[in-house]
């Protein structure tokens, strides 16, 4: 069975109308069932944002629903450069870390994400931290050490990580993590939300 982890309702939407989701739990977290006839065995779960929140969920579906692979799919900020095109693309994370994660003065290493899912797009490292990148110089901290920034991904990482369980991850690019970040997000959300699951619908073919 593959665990399904979305942040918000507003992103998992256009794949769950999409599949035809049926919702078969509201606790500990929303769960919904994608109709077997649309895609691969799934369980999706709407976590909630921020890490804690992803991690308990990336739990729960590994030892309520003993999922084979989690995958985090939502929105991201664009670390990089400016002139990368924005907004609608779509990348594969290859690895994951805690941005705002300091053991005694070192960081904590990155987590490999699993190479076989979403092949066909484009790479990008990841960073996770628990508050939105809207501030210049924490935008320019971060992508010392990754390319996109989220709020989620990286605990999902750990999870998988510390139960043995692949894990892959698919990112749109919603804003440029700068002071506009906000608005963005706001304006850009649906229409990403619907490529990520057009994207999804491809490769959890039945």
């Amino acid at each position: 069975m593959v665990g399904l982890v979305f942040a918000t309702r507003q992103e998992a939407d256009p794949f769950l109308v999409q599949t035809a989701a049926v919702e078969v739990a509201g606790k500990p977290f929303p769960l919904f069932r994608p109709a077997e006839r649309v895609v691969l065995d799934t369980i999706v779960v709407v976590s909630g944002m921020g890490k804690v929140a992803a991690a308990m969920a990336a739990v729960h579906l590994v030892m309520a629903w003993r999922v084979s692979v989690l995958i985090n799919a939502g929105l991201c900020g664009w670390l990089g450069t400016a002139d990368r095109p924005l907004c609608e693309e779509l990348l594969r994370v290859s690895t994951a870390v805690e941005g705002d994660c300091d053991r005694f003065g070192h960081a904590e290493a990155p987590v490999a994400c699993d190479p076989t899912w979403f092949a066909s797009l484009g790479t990008a490292r990841l960073v996770t931290c628990d508050r939105p990148v809207f501030n210049a110089d924490w935008r320019e901290q971060l992508a010392s050490i990754g390319d996109l920034a989220d709020m989620e991904g990286a605990a999902v990482a750990r999870v998988a990580q510390h139960y043995g369980v692949p894990c892959a991850m698919i990112k749109g690019i919603s804003d440029n993590a700068d002071e506009n970040g906000r608005q963005d997000v706001a304006r850009n959300i649906d229409r990403i939300a619907t490529t990520i699951a057009e994207t999804l619908l491809l490769h959890l073919k039945p």
